[in-house]
């Protein structure tokens, strides 16, 4: 049987590899690996010392965690190795103490990987979309201003928006490639939140609390954005009418996924 261990920087080349054949769309990036690497929670499923699948999860918040990646090489699959790294993913989070809920995100047309959660207890819990927006797209009205987050807005911000608890807000701003920006009306209220990733370039979460902010948001992540990119994926769940206001404007849907969650 194959064995898990945590994943190091000289697995590199062969977790890419496989991760370009899993993930085409999402393949992750070589600087974004060594400081994933760093922390706990990145894993290596190991069979004759080659690596034939992975296993990257979180602590999200104050009680919940986050599975980020779960594969098995394709040449490895339908023999039991994704229950396998299911099973060690959910002795983790136990053994973590104090996570509540387990949450992750699935392609909705992926049936075999939404059957393998459902089998461990996830359950739908949302509809998440995943759209490629140009800033030359947007019509800002300048009535809304984008801005870091401060220590004091932390709590505050966290209970308005659920999928950015005050928790996952701190831990974010400890690492260098993380911007948490907010969005306050004319009178200073917070109507919008991001976790913003400038190398990616994107938001997730992305909250907002009405569609006619959206642009001024996307406009403000501008004083942010890294001088190549001339678009920002913005990934956000439960918000239909602004993934119908996207579809209207013809973004690129590059997703759209089942959110599922595990309560432990």
């Amino acid at each position: 049987m194959p064995d898990i261990r945590p994943l190091k920087a000289e697995d590199w080349d062969e977790f890419q590899v496989m991760d370009k054949d899993l993930f085409p769309d999402d393949a992750v990036e070589e600087e974004w690996f060594k400081k994933r690497i760093e922390r706990d929670g990145a894993f290596a499923l190991i069979q004759d010392g080659r690596i034939i699948g992975n296993l990257i999860m979180s602590r999200f918040g104050e009680d919940e965690a986050h599975l980020g990646r779960i594969g098995v090489s394709k040449f490895h699959q339908g023999k039991g190795y994704g229950s396998m790294l299911m099973e060690y993913a959910i002795d983790w989070f136990r053994e973590e103490g104090g996570i509540r809920k387990v949450h992750l995100y699935t392609q909705d047309f992926n049936k075999s990987a939404q059957n393998l959660y459902k089998k461990y207890g996830f359950k739908r819990a949302g509809t998440t979309w995943h759209y490629f927006v140009p800033y030359d797209s947007l019509e800002p009205k300048n009535t809304y201003t984008c801005q870091k987050i401060q220590e004091d807005e932390i709590d505050s911000v966290g209970s308005m928006f659920p999928s950015l608890p005050g928790g996952q807000i701190r831990r974010f701003l400890t690492y260098d490639e993380h911007l948490v920006l907010i969005l306050k009306d004319l009178n200073g209220y917070n109507v919008g939140v991001c976790r913003f990733t400038p190398a990616f370039p994107g938001c997730m979460p992305f909250e907002i609390t009405n569609i006619e902010c959206f642009d001024d948001f996307i406009e403000g992540l501008k004083e942010f954005k890294l001088p190549e990119h001339d678009y920002c994926r913005v990934t956000f769940t439960d918000i239909p009418e602004l993934a119908e206001l996207c579809e209207a404007r013809d973004y690129r849907l590059h997703h759209r996924l089942h959110k599922m969650t595990l309560t432990l």
